[in-house]
């Protein structure tokens, strides 16, 4: 493993946990019941609303590790509006004030973080583009949390390609994560589920090996100096965030794709 594509693979976990915690977070769950709306009907618009005003069909294709009646359900009655949107990005922001607060590194993580995100390219990541073009906040601990929102948007994005290409099925994905069982069955899918064997294993195991080297080059627009600050700070950061976010959410489920 070299360059860029060996800090993707040091960083993925960091920017995963940073990027994806606020959507579990008491700050998303306190807005969806605002907004009178469900935690998953929340998720969904709030996450999908930077495609327009799309159907629950094209949120599924897009967002991909959940089952098409699972979306369908949750979104009915929960239409597209801009308002959501701003809400769920402000619920990452307020997510990342309180568990970044005293955070003394946070500015220059930010700068890292948008160097890698303002660089990086775009093709067949919807989801990813869209968020890069939500206007950022001014100060660091929730610029920190809106750009690693962005980031575990580029590798989500690219992830679910790299599934697809191995010949997996999102399901096949989801049972091969930890606690894959209790996964699956938070996002929705329906027993019976399919064997995994070692082959499925070992399409998983090229699926990341093919994500990291995706995403590789956006983190290559950083000189060595540079990647080896932005992976040194995101772990300090996660570590301190996940701290702060496990006491607020003791019971959570991981959802992130």
């Amino acid at each position: 493993m070299s360059g860029s594509h060996k800090y993707v693979a040091a960083t993925k976990d960091d920017v995963r946990s940073l990027g994806g915690s606020f959507m579990k977070s008491p700050e998303a769950r306190q807005a969806a019941a605002d907004m009178g709306m469900s935690r998953f009907g929340y998720y969904f618009r709030g996450r999908g609303g930077v495609l327009g005003p799309v159907s629950p069909d094209v949120t599924a294709a897009v967002f991909g590790f959940f089952p098409l009646e699972f979306v369908r359900r949750h979104c009915r009655g929960s239409a597209y509006a801009p308002e959501i949107t701003a809400r769920y990005a402000e619920s990452c922001r307020a997510w990342g004030r309180r568990c970044l607060a005293g955070f003394s590194s946070a500015a220059r993580l930010a700068e890292l973080l948008e160097i890698v995100a303002d660089r990086a390219d775009v093709p067949g990541i919807p989801l990813f583009a869209g968020w890069r073009d939500v206007d950022r906040p001014e100060d660091a601990p929730a610029r920190v949390a809106q750009l690693a929102h962005v980031l575990r948007e580029h590798r989500g994005g690219l992830h679910l390609s790299a599934v697809l290409a191995t010949g997996m099925t999102p399901l096949e994905a989801t049972l091969t994560r930890d606690n894959g069982l209790a996964r699956a069955e938070f996002l929705g899918w329906e027993r019976p589920y399919p064997l995994i064997d070692g082959e499925t294993r070992a399409r998983r195991a090229a699926a990341e090996e093919l994500t990291d080297r995706m995403a590789a080059p956006a983190y290559g627009e950083l000189s060595v100096d540079d990647a080896d600050e932005l992976s040194r700070l995101l772990r300090a950061a996660s570590a301190l965030a996940m701290a702060r976010h496990r006491l607020a959410a003791p019971r959570a489920v991981d959802a992130s794709a």
